[in-house]
């Protein structure tokens, strides 16, 4: 089964993403902050995968992605960001 390593402050989303990653056949493991990250890293098997926000308790995924390769890991890793579009209504009369 592929490991997929959640780094993710939000509680409801990352078990939000753990729930359709296993739906999907994958194993999640779902982290809060930068230190359960590396340490959670550090248990990866090949091929495994990193899906992080771009902001978490104790660090941003630019800091994640560099901490790795610091220590020799090469994992892909997928940040993702919010951006709240603004919603215009016109009323026309």
């Amino acid at each position: 089964m592929n490991k997929v390593l959640i780094v993710e402050a939000s509680e409801s989303d990352r078990r939000l993403m753990a729930g359709l990653l296993v739906k999907s056949g994958y194993e999640p493991i779902a982290v809060e902050t930068m230190e359960a990250a590396k340490d959670e890293m550090a248990k990866l098997p090949p091929g495994a995968v990193i899906v992080s926000a771009m902001k978490f308790r104790g660090g941003t995924a630019r800091e994640l992605i560099n901490w790795q390769k610091t220590e020799g890991y090469g994992f892909p890793v997928a940040a993702i960001t919010l951006i709240q579009k603004e919603i215009i209504l016109q009323t026309h009369i």
